[in-house]
C-alpha cells in the first residue's frame, strides 16, 4: 500500500486548502463531500491511509479510488462521483420532447386533458399514460411520477409553479422615468450650488426660488388592540408573550411629502385617502412654504391627483404655484417617499398595538414630529451619464448599470 500511496500524492493549492476546509466544517454539505475533502486534506498533510481510514471511517480502497481521481480530474473531480454508463435510456428524446411540449402548454388548450388552470404532475402523468399510444410512444404506458418529474427537471420546468411578471401598461414609461430621474440630479446640483450660501443663514428653496417634495399615501393601517395584556420577558421566555386574539378598531391612511432639501417630513393621519384628504395637504404645504416659490411635487398616478376636485382647488391658486412630476405606471420605487414609508413601518408600525383609533394617529403623529427633530435627506444615488445611459438601447454583451 505505501507504493501506491506514493504514486498518487496529493499536493493543494491554499485556495484548494481553503475550499475543502469550508467544506468539511459545513452544515448543509453532503456527507460523501464533507469525507472525500478530508481524504484530501489529511492526505496532503502526510497522513498514512491507516490513519485516514481510522478517522474519515472508509476503506483504504476508497482512499485510493478518491486520491487517484484527485490526481486525474482535480479537486472538484475527486468530490464528485464519475459519470457511469449504465443501461442504455429506455424512453427516446423524441417521446421527452413530447412530454415537455405538453407541460408547456396550458391544460384548457389540449383535447382531453383536465379542464385546470395548471399541470400537476398526477394530471400530467394521468394524460401521458392514457393518450401515448396514439401519439405513437407505447413506452410511456407506465411512467412513474419520479421519471416524469425527472424529465422536466432537466429542462427546469415546472407547470405546477406560477411566477408573476408585471406588464409595462405605461407607453411613456422611460420618458417620465427619466423626467423623475433629472428632477432628483437638479437637487443634487441646486444642493451643491447654495452649500456656502446655505451655511450663511440662507434657505436652499428661497436662494433657488422652488421646493421638492417626494409625495404618496399609505393606506390602510390597521389600529389593532390587545385583548388580553402583554407578558414581559422573563428567565424561562426570552420574548414578550403576546395573545393571538385582538381586537380591530379599524384603519387609517397616511398622507405625506418629504422635503428633498431638509428631510422634513409634511404629513397628516386620516380616515381615508380621497380628494378631499389630498387637497387639504396641498393646503397645508401651500401655507408652510413662501407664495413666492414654486412647489414641485414628484406623485404618482393615482386617480385622486388628477381628479376634477384637485384641478377645482388648483385652479383657484396662483398658477404654476404647484408643478407635478408623476412617477411611470407600477414605477413607485422611483419616488423617494417609498423609502420614507418603509422606516415608518420598521419603526412605528411594527408589532404596534393601540387603545383606540385615536390613539394610533397620536402614535403615528408623535413618530413624525420625532423623525422631523432627526431629520434625514434621502438622497438618489445617480450619475448623470447613468440617466442617459439608462434608456438607450442596449448593445450586445453590455449591461445598464444602476
Amino acid at each position: 500500500m505505501s507504493g501506491y500511496s506514493l504514486k498518487y500524492p496529493v499536493n493543494l493549492t491554499p485556495e484548494e486548502v481553503n475550499h475543502l476546509e469550508s467544506l468539511v466544517s459545513s452544515r448543509t454539505a453532503q456527507v460523501r463531500h464533507q469525507q472525500r475533502a478530508k481524504v484530501l486534506l489529511m492526505r496532503a498533510k502526510g497522513s498514512t491511509y491507516n490513519a485516514i481510514k481510522a478517522s474519515v471511517g472508509i476503506s483504504t480502497l476508497a482512499i485510493g479510488n478518491i486520491i487517484k481521481k484527485f490526481n486525474s480530474f482535480g479537486v472538484q473531480g475527486a468530490l464528485d462521483d464519475l459519470n457511469r454508463s449504465g443501461r442504455p435510456p429506455i424512453i427516446p428524446r423524441e417521446a421527452k420532447a413530447w412530454i415537455i411540449s405538453l407541460a408547456c402548454q396550458l391544460p384548457e388548450t389540449i383535447k382531453g386533458a383536465p379542464q385546470t388552470q395548471l399541470w400537476t404532475i398526477r394530471a400530467l402523468v394521468k394524460y401521458v399514460r392514457e393518450n401515448c399510444h396514439a401519439h405513437g410512444f407505447p413506452e410511456l404506458a407506465n411512467i412513474q411520477k419520479s421519471t416524469l418529474w425527472n424529465i422536466l427537471n432537466d429542462r427546469e420546468i415546472k407547470p405546477h409553479r406560477v411566477k408573476y411578471y408585471l406588464e409595462r401598461k405605461d407607453p411613456e414609461f422611460e420618458e417620465n422615468a427619466k423626467n423623475v430621474l433629472l428632477v432628483y440630479k437638479r437637487i443634487e446640483w441646486i444642493v451643491q450650488w447654495t452649500r456656502d450660501q446655505v451655511g450663511e443663514g440662507y434657505r436652499i428653496d428661497e436662494l433657488c426660488g422652488e421646493v421638492f417634495l417626494s409625495y404618496d399615501e399609505k393606506p390602510g393601517i390597521q389600529a389593532i388592540g390587545n385583548i388580553a395584556p402583554d407578558l414581559p420577558p422573563t428567565e424561562k421566555h426570552s420574548s414578550i408573550a403576546r395573545d393571538y386574539e385582538y381586537k380591530r378598531y379599524g384603519t387609517l391612511s397616511v398622507l405625506a411629502g418629504i422635503d428633498l432639501f431638509t428631510g422634513e417630513v409634511i404629513g397628516i393621519v386620516r380616515e381615508q385617502h380621497k380628494s378631499k384628504e389630498f387637497i387639504e395637504f396641498l393646503k397645508k404645504v401651500d401655507e408652510k412654504y413662501n407664495k413666492d416659490l414654486t412647489i414641485n411635487i414628484v406623485l404618482d398616478n393615482h386617480s385622486i391627483h388628477r381628479s376634477k376636485e384637485t384641478k377645482e382647488f388648483l385652479s383657484t391658486i396662483r398658477n404654476g404655484r404647484f408643478n407635478f412630476i408623476f412617477t411611470p405606471k407600477h414605477a413607485s420605487w422611483l419616488n423617494l417617499i417609498e423609502s420614507f414609508f418603509s422606516k415608518m413601518a420598521r419603526q412605528a408600525l411594527r408589532h404596534l398595538r393601540v387603545k383606540s383609533k385615536q390613539d394610533l394617529v397620536k402614535r403615528i403623529c408623535d413618530w413624525l414630529d420625532e423623525t422631523n427633530r432627526e431629520r434625514v435627506v434621502f438622497r438618489w444615488k445617480w450619475n448623470l451619464e447613468d440617466i442617459e445611459n439608462a434608456f438607450l438601447p442596449k448593445k450586445e454583451g453590455t449591461s445598464t448599470k444602476c
